[in-house]
């Protein structure tokens, strides 16, 4: 079944996601709950798997300077076998099935134009793929994730 957030478990998750290591007391003040109400209710958000897993976002001086989206076709009955190839190359941060010419997006992130250019060929060259089409990301208008 699933859990209806109300507006104090969504400040929470919103704080949450600025800074998942925000202090419990912190967040009580914040939402003006007790500490033990707060951890009840992340207890629950735990549980019913609202709230995931607790994760370390890298700063940009840390963060790779190309990031990519590789269009890739596979053909008919191997796109299982792609994304297991794909999540074996550690540049490729995560891949996304979709509908259309395509049908997969792959994410990957490198420091250099080299790097990217050769991961692209490894994708390419992947039992399984037809074709790929890719595009280097020039910025982040926003991010709701």
């Amino acid at each position: 079944m699933k859990r209806k957030l109300d507006d104090i478990d969504r400040r929470l998750i919103g704080r949450l996601q600025q800074n998942a290591r925000t202090p419990i007391a912190a967040l009580a003040r914040e939402v003006g709950l007790s500490r033990s109400a707060v951890q009840e209710r992340l207890f629950r958000l735990e549980n019913s798997d609202v709230i995931h897993s607790y994760t370390v976002t890298l700063g940009n001086e840390s963060r790779p300077l190309l990031l990519a989206e590789v269009m890739i076709q596979v053909e008919p009955q191997k796109a299982a076998g792609v994304v297991r190839e794909l999540q074996k190359i550690m540049c490729c941060l995560r891949c996304l099935a979709i509908s259309g010419e395509y049908d997969l997006i792959a994410e990957v992130a490198t420091d250099t134009a080299e790097q990217l250019d050769t991961i692209i060929d490894q994708i390419g060259a992947l039992p399984g793929i037809k074709r790929t089409a890719s595009s280097i990301i020039l910025s982040t208008k926003f991010d709701r994730r």
